[in-house]
C-alpha cells in the first residue's frame, strides 16, 4: 500500500486523519492498525509508510516511529482510526455470539442466550417519585405541640422546661387568640316588622 492508493478516499476520513500534515502520516496510522500488535510495529510501520530510505537504519526508524507516536496528531488519528476499527468488528463479534447461542453444548451457552436477549429485547425498569412540598407555620406546630403534651399530662414545670417561662406565656396566648377566632358566635337578632295591609 503506497500514499498514491489512498489520496483518492482523503474525503472520507475523520477529522483527527485529514488534520495529519501529509498522507505519508496517514500511511503511517494505516500501517500501524494494520500491523501485528508487539515490539517493532511502530518501527515497521514508519519503514511502510515511507520514512527513510533504503539506507535507513533500524535504530533510526524507531527514533522516527517514536517520535511520530508522541505527536498529539498521530495520537488523536490512531484514536480515531481504532474507533472505527472496532466498530468494524461489531459483525464478527455478533456471528461469534450467534454461533454459541446456536450451539447448545458450548460452555457459555446460557450466558450468551441472555447477552443476546438482553441487547435485543432488554429488561426496562421504571421508578416513580413523588415529592410533596408542606409549609407547616412553626408558630402553629408549637401549639400543636404543647397541646399534645398537655393531653399525655405533662407537668406546668415540665413545659416550662421544655418552652421556657416565656415562651409557654407566648404559646398560651396566641393559642387562646387562636381559640377565639375559631370559638366567635355571630350575635344577630331577630326582628318581625308587621306591614299594615294594603287597603287600596
Amino acid at each position: 500500500m503506497n500514499a498514491l492508493t489512498r489520496k483518492e478516499s482523503w474525503g472520507q476520513l475523520g477529522p483527527a486523519m485529514k488534520a495529519l500534515p501529509n498522507d505519508r502520516y496517514r500511511l503511517f496510522v494505516d500501517c500501524y492498525l494494520l500491523e501485528k500488535p508487539g515490539y517493532g510495529a511502530q518501527t515497521n510501520a514508519a519503514r511502510r509508510a515511507g520514512f527513510g530510505n533504503a539506507k535507513t537504519k533500524d535504530q533510526t526508524f524507531s527514533a522516527i516511529a517514536c517520535r511520530l507516536m508522541r505527536d498529539e496528531r498521530v495520537v488523536a488519528a490512531v484514536a480515531e482510526e481504532a474507533r472505527k476499527l472496532l466498530r468494524s468488528g461489531a459483525a464478527d463479534a455478533v456471528k461469534a455470539l450467534q454461533n454459541m447461542v446456536r450451539d447448545p453444548t458450548h460452555k457459555d451457552h446460557a450466558r450468551a442466550v441472555g447477552m443476546m436477549l438482553d441487547r435485543t429485547d432488554p429488561v426496562t425498569t421504571h421508578q416513580q417519585i413523588a415529592v410533596t412540598h408542606k409549609i407547616i407555620d412553626p408558630i402553629q406546630e408549637e401549639i400543636e405541640e404543647l397541646r399534645a403534651l398537655r393531653q399525655l399530662g405533662t407537668s406546668r414545670e415540665k413545659l416550662i422546661e421544655l418552652f421556657g417561662g416565656n415562651g409557654l406565656q407566648r404559646l398560651e396566648a396566641l393559642e387562646a387568640e387562636d381559640a377565639a377566632k375559631n370559638a366567635k358566635v355571630i350575635d344577630a337578632r331577630v326582628e318581625v316588622v308587621e306591614q299594615e295591609p294594603n287597603n287600596g
